[in-house]
């Protein structure tokens, strides 16, 4: 049975930009403990069958790179720069 510590659960907060409320640590802990073990149930099972690595291809048209003009996209954006979308930061670190 995996199990987190407080230090971790809040650690992990942090780094998701998540604000918990103390009676949330507690419930966190056991839902990263369930996920945790449930993971490692996953692993004992074996398949019968071994697959080839997923390999995904476009069935629905072929892949071609076109030139495009990108000035009225760009145009309904409140803020650009040359020819980027200027947004928000929302990220402190």
């Amino acid at each position: 049975m995996t199990d987190f510590s407080r230090k971790e659960v809040l650690e992990l907060a942090e780094m998701s930009s998540l604000k918990l409320e103390e009676n949330e640590i507690e419930w966190l802990r056991e839902q990263l403990r369930k996920t945790i073990d449930y993971t490692h149930q996953l692993d004992k099972f074996k398949s019968k069958e071994e697959h080839d690595a997923v390999k995904t291809i476009n069935v629905f048209r072929e892949d071609k790179a076109i030139q495009s003009n990108s000035a009225p996209l760009l145009a309904q954006s409140p803020k650009t720069n040359e020819t980027y979308f200027v947004v928000p930061k929302i990220l402190d670190k």
